[in-house]
């Protein structure tokens, strides 16, 4: 019996990559492209309407990036399996992906039939990186190996980090979540978990923190 069909949502904000990517994957049989997106708040809403099984998701888009896409699925629809899409080769985002939730990560250097496979490979279970990133990967294990307990990801999240960064605009809790498309209350939430991260109390010590270290 031929598998059921895998059903993806690809969301990216370069209208000629992002139906370059869904004609790649329409190819294989077993895929069907069920939804596209330009951005992230579009990729969320096709996401809760559509219930696809996969999504190709762009680290960097406008309005919401695939980090900030990556923690709400992970939170609201953790049975999506995401798989990253990102122009950079650096090793930052690619634990920060992943501890946001990731099972795959590539490059746009990757061919159509690396995307094909990466799709099927996912959701039978399995996890893909690019192999130009796996270095990275080593890189943590080594020095985890020799005892000097590297970060796995950032500090701050990428969302968090942008919640700070308008914050040193001078921004309400509620202009930040107009801004990011988010609620008041997990604008909250979230300045909470920068608090502790960062061992202060007060809102002036967050800005005055992000001003120090040039996140404003």
């Amino acid at each position: 019996m031929m598998p059921r069909t895998v059903r993806v949502v690809v969301v990216e904000d370069f209208p000629l990559v992002r139906d370059g990517i869904a004609a790649a994957l329409e190819r294989d049989p077993l895929i069907a492209v069920v939804g596209t997106a330009a951005d992230g708040i579009e990729g969320l809403r096709a996401a809760h309407e559509l219930r696809p099984d996969v999504m190709l998701v762009d680290l960097h888009m406008p309005e919401a990036g695939g980090i900030m896409v990556l923690e709400r699925l992970r939170a609201e629809l953790p049975e999506i399996l995401p798989i990253i899409l990102t122009a950079s080769e650096q090793g930052a985002p690619l634990l920060a992906a992943i501890a946001a939730g990731a099972r795959g990560y590539l490059t746009k250097r990757s061919v159509a039939e690396e995307l094909r496979q990466a799709v099927l490979t996912v959701k039978g279970g399995g996890s893909v990186i690019a192999p130009s990133l796996v270095g990275h990967l080593f890189q943590t294990c080594s020095q985890a190996a020799r005892g000097e307990q590297p970060e796995l990801r950032p500090v701050l999240t990428l969302t968090e980090q942008e919640v700070l960064r308008l914050l040193t605009e001078g921004l309400t809790d509620h202009q930040i979540s107009q801004r990011l498309f988010i609620s008041p209350r997990t604008v909250q939430n979230h300045l909470a978990r920068i608090k502790d991260k960062l061992s202060l109390r007060r809102r002036s010590e967050l800005v005055r923190w992000a001003v120090v270290h040039a996140m404003g």
